[in-house]
């Protein structure tokens, strides 16, 4: 029988220095596979490497344990990466058939990814299937069970709301801005400080319609650097916020020691916007705007600690849709297993019941060579040969079968026992 396992590392277990030294490289991945198949025992492979992971899927025969399965994997995995075994061992996670599955549908759902309901990790793993299916390294049981994978990623996606809600701090400020404007279409954002978090939250809210982009800064050199990343216009600061009389969204995050937004020459900007909205977001430690501005008509301002807020409490509500998710990556990982174990059993029954059916055929055959019978006759023996070969089989077969179904372990042995008792060639493909 086939075992289906898995090796890898993460950040669950690994520092970046040792998934630095177990990834695999674009240029490298076409390479390997080519490697990995050439093994005797390795029927199907797939490399999965990204900046959190990297794992390797594989169908493996010719080899009777779990164990031994997973060594064939982790000396292939030492060879490639140059790292000994027992450092291998301290680093990495094995998983075998039922595990494997389970392990492989919680990824794709991102049940095990940093940052739980992410988005990204399907797109990778379907890129990492592509790429061993170009090599030719995928067979019947990969093909079978990525395919499974993606459907059970995108069922958690659509009966769970395990993707929704910022976890972020910078998605959380974009998803505040939507609920306050409806739509980020047309709107523009000032930024004043030009720190990294202000990019990156500027970033997310240009790629969610925002149109317009003021980067303001006390460096003007700095505001032009900053600006063209957005092709926006750079600002000198000023202190009187004239800047601000366009902006419909403010990103302040500056090293400044007292307060650069105060509620007076706000309220005089506000005026002059005939209070339009505006929604202000001050990611800076020490704050660089006033709270009192909170309090002005049209205005909607929020700090760091509030933003934190809003991404735990979505965090919160992803931990418990996770649980229901859990519980469809079970129910569908052992489903698939079952059907896998059953597809996996059917080639031995087909090949045993044809050998039986040739040994008597064959037997039928030098029986009415040597004796005259009628074709009524000869009908009559053939039909009994027949029912014969049924009854021996039925029970050994109808107990195989249970045993897949029943989930018994040994009847991966029952099927060896028996290609090997009855000389059997088997294609399992």
């Amino acid at each position: 029988m086939n075992h289906i396992v898995s090796i890898g590392t993460s950040h669950h277990v690994a520092p970046i220095e040792i998934r630095e030294r177990l990834a695999f490289s674009e240029e490298q991945l076409i390479e390997s596979h080519h490697h990995l198949c050439e093994l005797d025992q390795v029927q199907e492979a797939v490399i999965l490497s990204t900046c959190n992971r990297v794992e390797v899927y594989a169908v493996l025969n010719s080899v009777r344990t779990a164990e031994a399965a997973a060594k064939v994997l982790a000396e292939f995995l030492s060879r490639c990466c140059q790292i000994d075994t027992e450092s291998l061992k301290k680093w990495t996670y094995l998983h075998h058939n039922l595990e494997t599955i389970q392990h492989l549908f919680r990824v794709t759902s991102s049940l095990d990814s940093m940052v739980v309901g992410e988005t990204q990790i399907l797109g990778q793993v379907k890129d990492a299937y592509d790429t061993s299916r170009s090599t030719g390294s995928t067979g019947t049981v990969l093909n079978r069970l990525f395919t499974k994978a993606f459907n059970v990623g995108k069922r958690i996606r659509s009966e769970t709301t395990i993707t929704t809600g910022a976890v972020s701090i910078s998605y959380a400020a974009v998803e505040l801005a939507k609920k306050i404007f409806n739509t980020l279409e047309g709107k523009t954002v000032a930024i004043i400080g030009a720190g990294e978090m202000s990019e990156l939250t500027a970033k997310h809210l240009v790629a969610n319609g925002v149109s317009n982009v003021i980067v303001a800064n006390r460096t003007y050199e700095r505001a032009v650097k900053v600006s063209e990343k957005f092709n926006g216009t750079p600002l000198a600061y000023d202190s009187d916020l004239g800047f601000l009389i366009d902006a419909d969204i403010v990103i302040s995050s500056t090293n400044a020691p007292d307060y650069l937004i105060k509620r007076q020459p706000l309220a005089d900007i506000m005026r002059k916007r005939k209070h339009r909205y505006m929604f202000l977001i001050d990611i800076a430690v020490p704050r660089d705007i006033e709270p009192e501005v909170g309090k002005l008509d049209s205005a909607f301002l929020y700090n760091i600690d509030d933003l934190e807020a809003v991404v735990a409490s979505n965090l919160k509500d992803r931990q418990h849709e996770a649980i229901r998710a859990e519980q469809i990556v079970s129910e569908e990982a052992k489903r698939f297993y079952d059907q896998l174990q059953i597809f996996q059993v059917n080639p031995t029954i087909k090949a045993l019941h044809q050998q039986f059916r040739q040994i008597a055929d064959t037997e039928l055959q030098a029986c009415f060579y040597k004796t005259t019978l009628s074709d009524q006759q000869e009908e009559v023996i053939t039909s009994m040969t027949q029912a014969i070969v049924k009854k021996l089989l039925h029970h050994p077969m109808q107990n195989l079968r249970c045993a897949v179904n029943d989930g018994n372990a040994d009847h991966g042995q029952y099927v060896q026992a028996l290609r090997e008792l009855f000389a059997l060639d088997v294609d399992d493909t």
